[in-house]
């Protein structure tokens, strides 16, 4: 079969997954399974990087690897890498880090194969791949009432939306005749059946982004799950779910224009609530959620343009979003999930602290941060298609976003807290949220040449 080899990485994360799960035995040592992840998922992402672009990878074009699929798959396995490398130094054996690194490198291998999948059915058990395991991750704390029902409500709103994509699916199989996406894209107008089939596909699509009004399941989860689970949760699966988004965005827009009303409406429902709902929160779990609901409220905003350039956007935004929100969430699991726990940080760790301005400022779209880099892009794409007032509304709201990322700020350097950290910070947890400062601020040198290979993708 063709291009077996193309898929090395997957490869390598499927054999590190069962690795992980004996590493107890085979190693000694529980966070031995942490530590293998990382290296698996390092040599998978310096594979995918070697491989680059393979189009089409199977013979009936199941799966392919585009400058969009392989930028993608990189950054899933770097941030799996890096998150691997913080858990190694948290496996402690009630945390069964083995479980939870096996459970992460599956989610991972998931997301790579959604982002090359051009098969419904394929995008479909990939789509189910990547998720079941952030379902045990949410719900990680077996003997927490709250962290069993946010994973319940996770779990079951995703499975309902996940049947009325698959309806969705079903439809576009009577339309085109095929689960090809190259069939779909040319099959004849289907008229109000294409719309209705699009609006099911994406409705499943906005639930697992938790964009608004499906974002219910997001706060409550996340408040009950552990800050580690969270900070992959929250990140890795979104990057493989955007990329989807736009990849069938590029299929359904010319057949049903009229989803990109839908993403306007989405877009700015997700950008108004999000980031009003995020104020008054103290938990930083409950904070970051309804601050992802508004950052895909922005990526939302550049796939409402319809374009090339808002597609190549839309991804490019949620790479940006995706290092710093890890970054945040492995430090509040490290210091403590609310914000009095991050009173007296720059006394107790002020290099954490400080690195912990970057990553809120990148957030908030402040130069020369990737997040600005982000979100010039898709207010650029979005001008470009006469979404002026849109814009508008999301220069506001990053304002307002301003005001809830600065309280963590105001926490750490000018609240009366601990001078002497609890708990000394280990070395791979330093490197880890390190790599992450680096790239917050590094990325941005090579926007240009990113958003251009992006684009042409698309």
């Amino acid at each position: 079969m063709i291009g077996v080899g193309w898929f090395i990485p997957e490869y390598l994360l499927l054999a590190g997954a069962f690795v992980a799960l004996f590493a107890e035995w085979l190693f000694g040592r529980d966070n031995a399974g942490a530590a293998v992840g990382a290296v698996t998922a390092t040599l998978a992402a310096l594979a995918a990087v070697l491989i680059g672009v393979r189009e089409p990878a199977f013979s009936g074009g199941l799966l392919e690897l585009d400058q969009v699929a392989v930028t993608v798959r990189v950054a899933i396995a770097v941030l799996s890498a890096v998150y691997l490398l913080w858990l190694a130094a948290r496996g402690t054996a009630p945390e069964r880090s083995r479980e939870a690194a096996a459970l992460v490198m599956l989610a991972a291998l998931g997301g790579m194969l959604m982002v090359s999948a051009r098969d419904l059915m394929v995008l479909f058990i990939s789509i189910e791949l990547a998720t079941m395991p952030a379902y045990v991750l949410m719900g990680y704390r077996r003997d927490d009432a709250r962290s069993l029902e946010g994973a319940l409500k996770y779990f079951l709103l995703s499975m309902t939306t996940s049947l009325v994509m698959l309806y969705g699916f079903s439809f576009l199989f009577a339309i085109a005749g095929s689960t090809s996406f190259a069939r779909i894209a040319t099959a004849p107008d289907a008229g109000l059946l294409g719309g209705f089939a699009a609006l099911f596909v994406f409705v499943g699509l906005f639930a697992k982004m938790s964009a608004a009004p499906f974002h219910f399941w997001a706060p409550d989860a996340y408040a009950g799950a552990p800050a580690a689970s969270v900070a992959f949760v929250s990140t890795v699966p979104k990057l493989a779910g955007a990329a989807v988004m736009v990849r069938l965005a590029a299929v359904l827009v010319p057949g049903a224009p009229s989803l990109l009303a839908m993403f306007v409406i989405a877009s700015l429902a997700s950008m108004v609530l999000g980031n009003l709902a995020a104020f008054p929160q103290s938990d930083i779990r409950r904070l970051m959620a309804y601050s992802g609901v508004a950052h895909t409220g922005y990526m939302l905003l550049a796939l409402s343009a319809g374009t090339a350039s808002g597609n190549a956007a839309a991804v490019f935004y949620t790479i940006a979003y995706a290092v710093p929100s890890m970054a945040i969430m492995l430090i509040a699991a490290e210091e403590g999930s609310e914000l009095d726990d991050f009173a007296g940080l720059a006394a107790r760790r002020p290099a954490i602290a400080w690195v912990s301005v970057v990553f809120l400022l990148s957030l908030v779209g402040v130069p020369p941060m990737i997040g600005m880099f982000g979100k010039l892009m898709l207010f650029t794409a979005a001008l470009e298609a006469g979404r002026l007032a849109l814009v508008i509304v999301a220069v506001i709201m990053s304002v307002v976003s301003a005001g809830y990322y600065f309280r963590i700020l105001r926490a750490a350097f000018f609240a009366d807290g601990s001078s002497e950290p609890s708990v000394p910070l280990s070395l791979s947890s330093t490197v880890a949220i390190g790599i992450l400062a680096i790239a917050t601020l590094g990325i941005g040198v090579f926007t240009g040449p990113l958003f251009r290979l992006l684009t042409a993708g698309f």
